[in-house]
């Protein structure tokens, strides 16, 4: 059989905004309070305001000469320009100019600084102090960003003075392009006068090299030495592209590790690849890209005498590698659930483990060789080796010689050329003088302040409300005092405190309001046959007391005394005034009292006045009031009260009586173990629940009548799941407040 499934409770929004309703001065006040603040701190005499300025360069790359032409001159990429100039920037002499130029010594700010860190640098001037301040507030303010594909320059600068901020930035660019200049001069003559030292130098160390091999020759004309694979001729350059080979296959096996990393973080195995490079196909042509790099290193070494120089087997080689590549790609792709870049960072991974393995390779065949080479002439007659070294060494400084020169012509060559030819900046965007601080955005700080304080109101309000020590709900109510609540009050404007010194006329249009079907009279007609359940037709005496003043007994005796007349049409109800000390039925009736004919006389007398009674509200209703001003001293005593009830039962049905709180006067101590049931009234959200305990306590402790609690001002404080709109029950017309 299947199970209904539970009921699950859900989330009322809109007691969660009565919630904050009922704390709006909770969530109101941190916002203002937040909000003054972010007004008042983004204030220009408090945050200051910061400017901005910008301009942009570029810089002219020299045009394309001819193949011979372009390999003379000495022309630096973009990115090594734009190192020169960075680096040229945060030097201190560039720096030191702009301070000169924008006049930014004499700031008082910075002068004030300076004057008072003197102490903590004796051995700095006021005048060291301003510079160091300034450049590190220059180095810290200017930014230079590359823009345009690299050869747009964008110079920013920010200050707390606008002239001064265009200033700034206005020198910055006249110097970047100064700069530019003076680097491109500077490298060229530095270059040329190197290149000519180091040219001549080597001239005289070639001379005297060939005239020793020279002499050294004619010693041994006829000994010729047998032709290897290595000699004298090619020695050189087989060390060069051992070197070559060695460096080669370093950086390969950084790349293989980087590759391995990039393949790991996309989600690859290189397991996987390297076990695809040493199975199958693919290890046959491994092993064959392995062949042509050794035929590449004879090549190589054969160049001298036989012209060919082994592109075309290197090129060979290279596409070789990439094709590889390519098919340990789709073999990954085919066999493996690898994404794009999975795939993508194993192509690489294995052309970067092929080519590491074949500069070992060529590494290992070079290194065979020269070994092979050595041998042979440690071998050889002593002679051998000498003319060997000879050469070696002419071959060398004629080497040397040759790029000394090529750099000294290049040097020239550059110095010479125009200063389009050679690489130029320009300002193509000039500052402009900013009229707006970029800083603070004080509509968006101020936004944030609000937005922060209400926030943290509301925050507060929840935890306000979760640490509040009031009753709020009825459930927790029963559960925590033992006693049932027998009905809850609503908001009654026509019958509350505030209604209370109105005409007579006033007040009964408030009761027939009241009594029109409206919520405030559903609530107590529940309330109503909640007594009227009891044994023998219910409580025919009735004491409604609270734990202290302005609980609102005084409304909720006067709303059950009209609810108890209505729904009895045939009985006859009195409601009774006991309160001596601050009685209210009167001026919430709008009728005229005096001591000579109200509740208080007939109790200090003893003697019945039907004169007392007030009526026209109902017909079955009547109040019996108590005047101001009347001597408490031995007015509410136990006998007085017994004899006053037999006399009002003599003449009604049933008797509600409003009584002042129990526990700052002992009355309704005397009244309660005279009538059928007592009623405590408690005002939700506001009582704290130990002030309740203590009243229950002390009643209960004289007679333990008390039939139930009725809840007041409900429609502030009732909690989420128990709510008249949560439940979407409507009243008549009008609507009830909470």
């Amino acid at each position: 059989m299947q199970q209904n499934a539970p009921m699950q409770e859900t989330v009322d929004l809109r007691s969660y905004f009565q919630l904050l309703w009922r704390r709006k001065w909770m969530v109101l006040i941190p916002t203002l309070i937040a909000g003054v603040i972010g007004i008042v701190v983004t204030m220009p005499k408090i945050m200051r305001p910061v400017y901005r300025c910008n301009a942009t360069l570029m810089l002219e790359l020299p045009p394309h000469m001819t193949r011979d032409l372009d390999g003379l001159v000495s022309n630096p990429g973009v990115k090594e320009r734009l190192l020169r100039l960075e680096s040229q920037i945060q030097s201190a002499s560039f720096l030191n100019k702009i301070i000169d130029n924008t006049g930014m010594r004499d700031d008082i700010t910075t002068l004030q600084w300076a004057e008072r860190n003197q102490k903590k640098y004796p051995d700095m001037s006021i005048d060291e102090l301003v510079e160091l301040k300034l450049q590190r507030y220059l180095r810290q303010t200017i930014r230079m960003e590359s823009r345009g594909g690299n050869n747009q320059i964008r110079v920013s600068a920010m200050d707390y003075y606008s002239d001064r901020c265009y200033a700034l930035v206005q020198s910055i660019s006249s110097g970047i392009v100064e700069a530019n200049r003076a680097i491109q001069g500077n490298l060229v003559a530095t270059t040329g006068e190197f290149s000519n030292e180091q040219l001549q130098d080597v001239e005289r160390q070639l001379d005297v090299a060939e005239q020793r091999l020279e002499s050294f020759r004619q010693r041994q004309a006829g000994r010729v030495a047998k032709p290897t694979m290595v000699g004298p001729s090619n020695l050189s350059r087989a060390r060069e592209n051992q070197r070559l080979a060695s460096s080669d296959r370093e950086r390969f096996q950084s790349e293989t590790a980087s590759a391995a990393q990039r393949l790991s973080g996309a989600g690859g195995d290189p397991s996987v690849v390297r076990s695809s490079l040493r199975s199958g196909s693919l290890a046959a042509r491994v092993a064959e890209a392995r062949k042509l790099e050794l035929q590449y290193v004879r090549e190589l070494l054969g160049a001298a005498t036989n012209g060919n120089t082994g592109q075309a087997t290197a090129i060979q080689i290279s596409r070789m590698v990439a094709d590889i590549a390519q098919d340990v790609g789709a073999e990954v792709r085919n066999g493996r659930n690898w994404n794009g870049n999975a795939i993508v960072a194993a192509e690489g991974f294995a052309s970067a483990t092929i080519q590491g393995d074949l500069a070992k390779a060529r590494h290992g065949e070079l290194t065979a060789q020269i070994n092979r080479y050595s041998n042979r002439v440690i071998s050889a007659p002593s002679m051998d080796l000498e003319a060997q070294g000879l050469e070696t060494e002419v071959a060398r400084l004629r080497s040397l010689r040759e790029v000394f020169a090529d750099q000294a012509l290049s040097s020239e060559f550059t110095g010479k050329l125009p200063t389009a030819m050679s690489g130029t900046m320009t300002i193509i965007d000039p500052p402009q003088q900013p009229l707006k601080p970029v800083k603070p955005k004080r509509g968006a700080l101020v936004g944030l302040s609000f937005v922060g304080g209400f926030i943290l109101g509301i925050v507060g309000s929840f935890v306000l409300e979760h640490h509040d020590q009031t009753f709020r709900d009825v459930r927790d109510t029963e559960q925590r005092l033992g006693v049932r609540v027998i009905g809850t009050i609503p908001t009654i404007d026509a019958i509350s405190d505030s209604s209370v010194g109105k005409s007579e006329t006033e007040s009964i249009q408030g009761f027939q309001e009241f009594l029109d079907d409206s919520p405030g009279y559903q609530e107590f007609r529940k309330t109503v046959l909640a007594l009227l359940r009891g044994g023998d037709g219910g409580p025919r005496s009735i004491l409604l007391t609270s734990a202290r003043t302005a609980e609102g007994k005084s409304t909720a005796s006067t709303c059950l005394a009209l609810a108890l007349a209505k729904e009895l049409p045939r009985e006859r109800i009195v409601l009774v005034d006991l309160d001596a000390r601050k009685p209210a039925l009167a001026r919430r009736f709008g009728v005229e009292t005096n001591l000579s004919s109200d509740a208080g006389e007939i109790l200090r007398l003893s003697t019945w006045s039907d004169q007392a009674l007030k009526t026209g509200i109902l017909p079955n209703l009547c109040v019996l009031p108590m005047s101001d001003n009347n001597d408490t001293n031995d007015l509410i005593t136990q006998e007085k009260v017994r004899w006053l009830l037999q006399e009002l039962f003599k003449r009604f049905d049933r008797v509600v009586i409003d009584s002042p709180p129990n526990l700052p006067v002992p009355d309704p101590l005397v009244l309660g173990p005279e009538v059928e049931a007592v009623i405590m009234v408690v005002k939700a959200g506001v009582t704290p629940r130990e002030t309740v305990r203590r009243s229950l306590e002390i009643q209960r402790q004289f007679h333990d009548n008390v039939w139930g609690i009725l809840m007041n001002n409900v429609g502030e404080a009732l909690p989420y799941y128990y709510s008249y709109k949560h439940y979407g029950q409507g009243y008549g017309k009008k609507k009830a407040r909470g």
